[in-house]
């Protein structure tokens, strides 16, 4: 016999951004049944609704994978640019009429990072994908937040600062006022742009995905030892050095050292970020947690623990 009706057998964990949204369906057992893609879900501050369309194609997708049908029994989603109430609850309320899962809850995407790596444990989390910030908790249970503003007020050392400042070096460059840069050649050839001029009209309509997907090109630069590019990467270090220093202030009534996991695309494995960033971290006090963040399974695994809540 099946599942008696209203009793669904399974859950749904989201992870959702500037760059994109996964879905991931898991058993009450905690194991996989299915994974899905979908498009960026941030919550835009103007529409936080129109995430919920991003977030259902998603969802609806990894339940056909796992040969589910709605409702889910929970539905957890971490979404970039829910650090507000209201935005999240303008996402609940758009979910409401797709009927996904018996129980939907919204939270930071940094948040869903966080548990897949301390649980609800102490620690921190820093973030650098399209956009950064740090998250976590004492042990106490008090919770640390620096940065995730969104743009233009914050984001420093975030994919999305990296590309707009490889965009502000070609045209600095293109005045004279700086002298030539690699990134010039790269980054036009990168959009399929014929001169730097043609960057005013291509920024005015890119989105922060576009602009953030220019980062590696500026970072891996760096490494070539081109001067424009390595000061950016060196601010952008700078920046995240500050986000840092004030999780180590949060710590410091426990002693060295901090613990902080590693999360977002800048950051994953072989990422040109990632080792200068660990780096940084060391040199600061912190206790790497070295394991894979993955957002989505935390937020499936969070999605399980409200079954049992």
């Amino acid at each position: 016999p099946g599942d008696p009706p209203g009793d669904p057998d399974y859950v749904v964990g989201v992870d959702g951004g500037a760059s994109g949204c996964r879905a991931l369906a898991l058993d009450l057992h905690g194991r996989e049944l299915g994974k899905a893609t979908g498009p960026p879900a941030r919550i835009d501050p103007s529409n936080p609704g129109a995430a919920a369309g991003a977030v259902t194609e998603t969802v609806v997708g990894a339940m056909r994978v796992a040969g589910r049908e709605p409702p889910a029994r929970t539905l957890w989603m971490g979404l970039a640019g829910a650090g507000r109430a209201r935005a999240r609850e303008a996402v609940e309320i758009a979910l409401r009429s797709e009927r996904l899962a018996l129980k939907a809850r919204v939270c930071m995407d940094v948040e869903v990072a966080h548990w897949d790596a301390f649980q609800s444990g102490p620690g921190f989390i820093l973030v650098v994908g399209t956009g950064s910030m740090v998250w976590g908790r004492d042990p106490e249970g008090v919770t640390v937040r620096v940065g995730g503003w969104g743009n233009p007020l914050s984001e420093e050392g975030s994919g999305y600062w990296l590309g707009l400042e490889g965009l502000r070096a070609v045209v600095r460059a293109a005045d004279h006022r700086d002298p030539p840069t690699l990134l010039t050649a790269a980054l036009l050839k990168l959009l399929h742009l014929e001169d730097p001029s043609a960057l005013v009209s291509w920024v005015a309509q890119a989105t922060k995905r576009e602009v953030g997907a220019l980062a590696p090109t500026v970072l891996k630069l760096a490494a070539q030892g081109d001067p424009a590019a390595e000061r950016i990467q060196h601010r952008g270090l700078e920046a995240l050095a500050l986000h840092l220093a004030v999780v180590k202030r949060a710590w410091a009534p426990w002693g060295d050292p901090f613990p902080l996991a590693l999360s977002g695309g800048l950051l994953s494995e072989g990422a040109p970020f990632r080792e200068p960033v660990m780096g940084l971290a060391r040199e600061l006090g912190a206790e790497l947690y070295t394991e894979p963040v993955v957002p989505v399974r935390g937020a499936a695994r969070l999605a399980l623990s409200a079954v049992s809540a």
